[in-house]
């Protein structure tokens, strides 16, 4: 089996293009050339007292002609960013098709922030009224640091990023490195996660949170809030978006901790239309008005107006992290894709 070091994936990424795989993973998935088990989580508490947790996620997809198939491991710990450690890390398996033996082992931290990272981009080029000139980001780890290295390595419009960390420090740091690369651009570190979020174009949370603090009022007519941590926003900024667009909704109806789930479970979510039939009548706050691969068919609109408010859901899919991964490895391998072999998708 192939182990890949994090040099080998910082290397071999770059030939990759994340936010092109992104979108052939949506297509795919509408277009059911994708296997999307669902996860499976171990929670625990540490000896410390903190919430720890392990995801497996599996997933299978044909894309450019091949198909992938593996697995993420991703585990996490509350308690390791004061420890100095990433609060989460863990593995990328892929496996042969015809044996179902691992092939490739490699770490996963670069694979997921980039994938992360390539939704949110993508799904606000897809969403926006116009390229976005200034992008909010609350927290400053290697999360926000994916997602503003791709943005502004794609955005020239982009001229204001607003960063907010409970650890002012951290944006700090963030926000000096980032400004040394991109002298066009002003970076401001705010006191507060409010000073950062109002009147910015594109919202994007990405923290560790399980508690909810942006609510409606702050989020500017026509923003973009890419959902990203899960659980930053309050209940009344799905109620009062005019659209509220998910990855995939079996993900987020089948959740039962994370806030548009819960949501959903009691009643106040109606699903994307597709979702419609099984789910009866009866009132709710919150519309689901389309999944992601339906805005990129151009099946669904991402919005009536450029005043609407459209928060994006991205739960989060294991197809992405596959197929990401399934390209290093061919990168690696020095080879283009290949022809199916074997029985079809099922």
């Amino acid at each position: 089996m192939l182990h890949l070091t994090d040099g080998d994936v910082d290397e071999l990424i770059e030939a990759v293009d994340v936010v092109g795989a992104v979108r052939e993973v949506f297509l795919a998935h509408a277009a059911q050339r994708t296997v999307l088990p669902e996860e499976s989580c171990l929670r625990w508490t540490n000896d410390q007292g903190e919430s720890c947790r392990s995801l497996n996620m599996p997933g299978l997809v044909e894309i450019d002609g091949r198909r992938f198939a593996g697995t993420k491991i991703i585990n996490a710990s509350l308690g390791n960013p004061d420890r100095g450690l990433a609060r989460a890390d863990g593995v990328v398996l892929l496996f042969d098709l015809t044996t179902a033996r691992p092939v490739c082992l490699m770490p996963a931290a670069r694979v997921s922030a980039a994938r992360t990272a390539a939704v949110s981009v993508l799904s606000a080029e897809l969403c926006w009224a116009r390229p976005a000139r200034s992008v909010a980001i609350v927290g400053a780890g290697a999360l926000a640091e994916a997602h503003l290295g791709l943005a502004l390595r794609r955005w020239p419009s982009l001229r204001t990023v607003r960063l907010h960390d409970r650890v002012p420090a951290h944006a700090a740091l963030l926000a000096e490195r980032l400004q040394a690369v991109h002298p066009g651009v002003a970076f401001d570190v705010t006191a507060t996660a409010e000073q950062a979020v109002r009147a910015a174009e594109l919202v994007i949370p990405a923290t560790t949170t399980t508690t909810g603090y942006i609510p409606a009022e702050w989020i500017a007519d026509g923003a973009v809030v890419v959902n990203v941590s899960l659980d930053d926003l309050l209940p009344d900024v799905f109620t009062a978006a005019e659209k509220v667009i998910v990855d995939d909704w079996s993900l987020v109806a089948a959740d039962t901790t994370r806030l548009l789930g819960r949501m959903y479970r009691d009643g106040d979510v109606l699903p994307p239309p597709r979702a419609r039939a099984a789910d009866g009548a009866g009132p709710h706050t919150v519309e689901v008005a389309a999944e992601l691969c339906d805005i990129i068919s151009g099946t669904a609109s991402p919005r009536t107006s450029a005043t609407d408010r459209v928060v994006i859901n991205p739960f989060g899919m294991s197809l992405h992290d596959v197929a990401v991964a399934g390209k290093i490895y061919t990168a690696h391998l020095g080879t283009a894709p290949t022809p199916l072999a074997g029985a079809a998708v099922t």
